[in-house]
């Protein structure tokens, strides 16, 4: 039996715990310096696994098996996952969302779930922009136009501005005030709904909900998935908007109620969408995929080459630093390493 003792709050000694780690996260590196080559040099093994983005937890299950560790993205980290893998202590995600982690389950299991935070941020940001622009300079919509021999040039393809429009944010974390800085340079009126602010963002007016909807020219949603934010924005809430108004989301796709949306673009109420996550991924069969103002990428907001390359250092050494007893820099639940640690002692 494996005696342990804890030495501060962020450390366990004695805890290295051997065995396999399983990646699901696409193009990792086995064999590179600042990845793969740092498990196998601590003695683990690697089990490389596709990813796909509508795998069970079943499944999830089957492939983990009897693995210490998991560098994911997306993966249904549901309560029977911990109960069919009793040796898992630690998964690491690539990003910031853990919507699909049961964090319940996951701390009762001593499993630490960890992110990857300040890695994709920025890239998100600029996706978030993008989208916004296009929308509002409609290129998905001139482009088809010259494509199919058109030249509209002052028609009802009119693009509208950036400049002096009113930006509505649902969320002011890290990466809603990383889009608020570029909105700022575009010379927009930025406003934002966050419950848990006080005081506004530097240059921009914070208002709540019902303000921000009828204010808005863009509404661009940046908030967590949570039981608080599921299906915060809907039918209502679309109807209270400006006729003519577009909707962006790059957050998580459970916060909008996809077919209400299609509905009121359907109508001509709102003008447009920019889409980078959905209630379902992949999305399948969806109204929205018949509507040419709908800009749609396939939840890719987070991802460019410079921040795989950091997500998944930081997701590697997530997983170093909690099969060697310490906290890494994104844990979630960080009670849960102390709970295994327990567990062991028992």
């Amino acid at each position: 039996m494996v005696r342990l003792r804890v030495a501060s709050a962020r450390t366990i000694v004695g805890f290295m715990v051997n065995g396999d780690v399983v990646v699901t996260w696409p193009a990792y590196e086995a064999d590179g310096p600042t990845t793969g080559a740092l498990l196998t040099q601590a003695g683990l093994g690697i089990r490389l696994q596709p990813r796909t983005d509508n795998r069970t937890p079943e499944e999830l299950a089957d492939i983990l098996g009897d693995a210490v560790g998991v560098i994911a993205s997306t993966d249904p980290f549901a309560a029977s996952v911990f109960a069919a893998c009793p040796n898992l202590r630690v998964i690491a995600r690539t990003g910031i969302g853990v919507d699909a982690v049961d964090l319940d389950a996951a701390t009762s299991a001593g499993v630490v779930v960890a992110t990857t935070p300040g890695a994709n941020g920025e890239a998100v940001a600029d996706h978030a922009l993008a989208m916004i622009l296009a929308l509002q300079r409609r290129l998905s919509e001139n482009d088809a136009a010259i494509r199919e021999g058109r030249w509209d040039r002052a028609g009802t393809l009119t693009p509208s501005d950036l400049y002096g429009a009113t930006v509505g944010l649902v969320g002011s974390g890290a990466i809603g005030r990383a889009v608020i800085r570029r909105l700022s340079a575009f010379g927009s009126s930025v406003i934002v709904h966050d419950p848990y602010l006080d005081t506004a963002p530097e240059g921009c007016e914070l208002v709540d909900l019902e303000t921000l909807l009828a204010r808005s020219d863009v509404l661009t949603v940046h908030a967590p998935l949570t039981d608080g934010t599921r299906g915060l924005i809907g039918a209502d809430q679309f109807a209270a908007m400006k006729r003519g108004a577009f909707v962006v989301n790059v957050s998580r796709g459970g916060i909008i109620d996809e077919s209400a949306l299609a509905d009121s673009i359907r109508s001509g109420h709102l003008a447009g969408a920019g889409l980078d996550t959905f209630g379902r991924e992949p999305i399948g069969e969806s109204p929205l995929r018949e509507l040419p103002t709908v800009i749609m990428s396939p939840h890719i907001a987070g991802l460019s080459h410079r921040t795989i390359a950091d997500m998944t250092q930081k997701a590697t050494r997530a997983v170093l630093d909690v099969l060697e007893g310490t906290l890494p820099e994104g844990a979630v639940n960080p009670e849960a390493l102390h709970l295994k640690a327990l567990n062991l002692e028992a």
